[in-house]
């Protein structure tokens, strides 16, 4: 129902200002949300900030292909009957092709996202929402390399409900200049 009025807020406000988004735009939005991903944030901090070096770099990589893997996920999910899903994803891997010719880590990623890309979907198939969670803080960790490890499973839980809001929200924005 809330869904539902923002969507239809957005749209008003949208058409009311005729702001022009294109679906090369959003995949230039996406991978600024992967980019943003890796920064510290308020409810992880003091998490991260225990760990070692290594587990703060590894956590944060992960961050970052997990929110690659959201947006994929929001997308889909958001825009399931819409003909704007295939030319929003196709814009946003076509920026990070663009970046993989570029640049060697960017590459890396691309690869990397592309195992973590099965690795969640796997996870967020799940009869409830706390399954759902419990599945992909318990990737999330596997990811991380420490399979089991409660304190990296509860950062891969928050960073996957703070990513999937930011992503929906990003997309609630866009979603007007369709309409």
């Amino acid at each position: 129902m809330l869904l539902t009025l923002t969507q239809k807020a957005s749209r008003f406000v949208k058409r009311l200002f005729k702001k022009k988004t294109t679906p090369q735009k959003i995949g230039l939005r996406f991978v600024e949300l992967i980019v943003k991903s890796r920064e510290p944030k308020r409810e992880t901090s003091g998490t991260l900030s225990s760990l070692s070096e290594k587990d703060r770099e590894r956590v944060q990589l992960e961050t970052m292909l997990l929110q690659g893997f959201v947006i994929e996920y929001v997308a889909a999910e958001l825009f399931r009957n819409r003909p704007e899903r295939l030319n929003i994803l196709n814009a946003y891997y076509a920026v990070l092709d663009d970046l993989a010719k570029q640049d060697p880590v960017w590459r890396s990623f691309d690869n990397e996202l592309r195992k973590r890309t099965e690795l969640y979907s796997q996870a967020v198939i799940a009869p409830s929402l706390d399954a759902l969670l419990t599945r992909v803080g318990d990737a999330f960790a596997d990811a991380c390399g420490d399979a089991g490890n409660t304190i990296f499973s509860m950062i891969g839980i928050i960073e996957f409900e703070m990513q999937y809001i930011a992503t929906c929200k990003l997309c609630i924005d866009y979603v007007g200049a369709f309409g």
